[in-house]
Formats: structure tokens, sequence, C-alpha cells
């Protein structure tokens, strides 16, 4: 409307007081370090998927070469098994707690950098030598660089995400190191094929030199971008180890562990246990189906290795993806604490195993190896989780070295049953009968054992949680 002047007379709009100017910029200030939080932890996240397919591809490196070894420097089977059980393996499973140790002692990031500094170099020395011991070596510095791997990222998770989101970071890297086992296959063999495809077009200096010696070496070069990658890679939450007063810092980093094991050891022992189990389980009919097919069936060994891949395939899939669905709806059913989510899929594995003995088709027993592998996928996604809410801050790396161990032991231990009691059952379907009995009782001591970790680790858990806000407070 205008006036008798014909100029239009507006009301000016209210100006926020200073007090909610003040308001406003806090609130958006706090949202905008909120989405960077964020945005870092999924960067560290990325870093750390991409440093695990790195070691996976090196890892699957010395299975690929196998064959090249044997050719060149005429290995034994034996040796070839040596480079990859007992100086992969069992290195491996020592160097683990230490390790673990380390990164809580020493700041987990700057272990881990120094850990892709070792098992690059390690892979480097293996390149140039001629002998069984000195790639025997070699490989034992791959193992103890890579021991640390998994506890030191598992226990850097919690560092880098809030509980709410924890739990799908988990998952997220549990089934990219599941689908980095076979990525790393893929483009070890594909670097291998092209080397041996391409040896004419390569530069004169490398004439006459081994394939095998060329992919380890390459392989080993972008070990400097990744230890800078690690080593430069922000943590969004700080965790800091409790004060140990009365006590030299150093000695209580060394010892604090076992009381704090002493005290809970229900819970521990009931966690890892069920973890033994379903390992011994999960590697029996993995590592045994190829064998046992054929005998049973009669079948070519190279179709066991097509559909068992489709089966373990299908598993993975299924199985990676359960656990964030299940947990959705845990949440609107009130919260289930992942343990509780982890038995359930854990009593649901040996419902299939169950048929196992009664096969009467390869298809049937591909069917049931999928649906077991499932469900035993799904649990052990969650156990690191279960874990990371069992470990205290300042021991986490170390609480979460036990995994890798035990690990170990299972595969250790599932050949040697499974092969001790084929020799005792006369028939082509042995074999079968033997995963049957081995991996059917440790499915269901897996499940029980957890079962009976419900009501210990709810006091470890309430424990850990209550000296962290007594700490934080």
């Amino acid at each position: 409307m205008k006036s008798g002047t014909g100029t239009a007379t507006e009301k000016p709009s209210p100006l926020p007081s200073s007090g909610m100017v003040g308001t406003m910029s806090s609130a958006d200030g706090q949202v905008d370090e909120s989405r960077r939080a964020v945005a870092l932890a999924w960067y560290g996240l990325a870093v750390l998927l991409m440093t695990t397919l790195f070691a996976l591809v090196i890892r699957q490196m010395l299975s690929l070469i196998a064959p090249s070894l044997q050719t060149s420097l005429g290995f034994t089977d034996l040796q070839i098994g040596m480079l990859q059980g007992l100086g992969m393996a069992i290195f491996a499973c020592v160097a683990s707690y230490p390790m673990g140790w380390l990164a809580d002692r020493f700041g987990r990031r700057l272990i881990l950098a120094i850990g892709v500094g070792i098992w690059s170099l390690a892979t480097f020395f293996c390149a140039f030598q001629d002998s069984f011991g000195g790639l025997f070596a070699g490989t034992v510095g791959i193992a103890i660089g890579e021991a640390g791997l998994a506890p030191i990222v598992y226990a850097m998770i919690p560092d880098l995400f809030p509980e709410r989101k924890r739990h799908t970071a988990n998952l997220v890297f549990y089934a990219g190191s599941l689908f980095g086992s076979g990525i790393g296959i893929a483009l070890g063999g594909a670097m291998l094929e092209w080397l041996s495809v391409s040896a004419d077009s390569l530069p004169a200096w490398l004439a006459g030199i081994d394939s095998w010696r060329i992919a380890m070496v390459a392989i080993a070069l972008p070990g400097p971008l990744f230890f800078l990658l690690v080593v430069t890679m922000p943590l969004a939450r700080r965790t800091t180890p409790p004060s140990r007063s009365g006590k030299d810092d150093a000695d209580g980093a060394m010892l604090d562990f076992l009381p704090y094991a002493k005290t809970h050891w229900r819970s521990l022992a009931c966690v890892f246990g069920a973890i033994f189990a379903m390992a011994v389980a999960m590697t029996s009919g993995l590592n045994w189906f190829p064998l046992a097919l054929p005998r049973a069936f009669g079948i070519d060994p190279a179709t066991v290795g097509v559909g068992l891949g489709t089966a373990v395939t299908a598993a993975t899939l299924i199985g990676v993806f359960l656990p964030g669905i299940a947990l959705k709806l845990g949440q609107r059913a009130g919260g289930l604490p992942p343990i509780r989510v982890a038995g359930f899929f854990f009593w649901l594995a040996p419902l299939p195993a169950a048929f196992l003995p009664f096969a009467t088709s390869p298809f049937q027993a591909y069917t049931i190896a999928a649906l077991q592998g499932a469900m035993g996928v799904a649990g052990s996604a969650l156990m690191p989780g279960v874990i990371q809410d069992l470990a205290p801050a300042h021991l986490r790396s170390r609480v979460l070295a036990l995994l890798g161990i035990v690990n170990a032991l299972a595969l250790a231990a599932s050949p040697l049953a499974i092969g001790l009691i084929s020799g005792l059952i006369v028939g082509p379907r042995g074999m079968l009968y033997s995963i049957a009995i081995v991996s059917l009782p440790s499915l269901v001591a897996a499940a029980a054992l957890l079962s009976l970790a419900q009501r210990p680790y709810a006091v470890t858990v309430r424990i850990v949680r209550s000296q962290l806000s007594g700490e934080e407070a």
C-alpha cells in the first residue's frame, strides 16, 4: 500500500538478538564439526580397508607363486607347505599378541604403519632370494608385519566411530576383508598372467628375471604410500589409557592385561571358546569338501571348485547382510545386544549341518554348505563388535589379538581332527561323515558357549563402561 508521499513503507524484518546469533552460530559449528568427524571416520575406514586389501594381495601371491617356486628353485611340496603354513600361520599367531601390546602401548596408527613397512620390506626381500631359508625368513617377516592387522584395525574402529555407527563400520570392514581374499587372488593372478604373456615387451634390464620375482617387487612398491596413508589418517575420537598410580607406566601397560583376564575369565573363555568352535566347523567344510565330494559322489574335482565357490560366495553375500538387518529389527523391538543376535545365528548354523550325512547329491551338499556358511558368517561378523564392548579401551588391541590366535589354533586343529576320524571310517562317504562328526558338535558347542556367555559378558561390559565413564568424568 502506498502512502501519500508515494513511497512504500515496509516493516523491517526482526533481527535475532545477539544471544540468538551466538546460539545459531554455535549450532551451525557443531553440525559442521559433526559432519567433518563423520567424513574423517569413513575416510579412515577406507584407508584401513585399502591397507587390508594390500596385505591380502601379498598373502595370496605367496600361494599363487608356489608352482613357479617349484619350477625355478626346485622346492618340494613340504617346503611349499612350510612357507605357507609354518612361516605364515604359526609366526602370525606368535606375533599377534606382542603387536597388540605395542599398539595399545605406543599408538595403534604408529604400530599399524610399522607393520605395513615390515611386510612391504619382507615382500621386497623375498624377490631376491634363491634358497628356502631366505624365502622362509621373508615369509616370517610378512607374517609378523601382518600379525597386528586385524586386531589393530578392529581396535581403531571404536576410535573412529561412535557406538551407534560402530557396528555398521565393523560389518563393512568384515565384508571387505572376506571379499578382499577373492580380490587378492584375482589381482595377483592377473599380474602373473600379464607377466607371463608380456615377457617380450618388458624392458631389457628385466629380461631373464623370473616373473614371480617381478611380481613380488611390484606388489611391495605401494608399501611407502600405505605407510603414509596409515600414519597420517585422522582419528575422530580419542581414547587414553587409565592412569596407573603407584606403578611405572611401562610395567603397568605390560601387566594390566593379566588382572583383567583373571577377573573376567568367564566372559573371555565363553566368547573366545565360541569363536574357536565356530572356526573349527567353518574351516572343516571349506578345507575338506574339495576332497570329500568327489569321493562321495564320483564327480570331477574341477566341478567341485565351481560348485563350492558358488556356495561360499552365496553364503558370504547373505551372511554379511543378515547382521545389519537383524540389528535394525532388534532396535525396533527395544534393542538387542550384538552378542544375542550373534547367538541367534550360531544356533541356526547346526540345523543345515545335521543333514550333511544324508546328502544324496552334490547340489544338496552345496546347499547345506551355503546355509551353514551364511549363518556362520552372520554370527562371526558380529563377534569383533562383541569383543570391542568386552575390552577396555587401553587393552582393546591385546584382547582382539586373541581373535587371531584362536582362529589360527582352529585352522590347525580342524584338519587334524577330520584326518584322524576319516582314517577310521571305511567307504567313499567316510570323509563326508568325518566333516559332519567334527562340524556339528563344534557348531552346537559354539552356540552353547555364546549362550553361557550372556550373563558374565553383561557384567564385564557394565564394569568396562562404568570405568570409562569415570575416566571421562
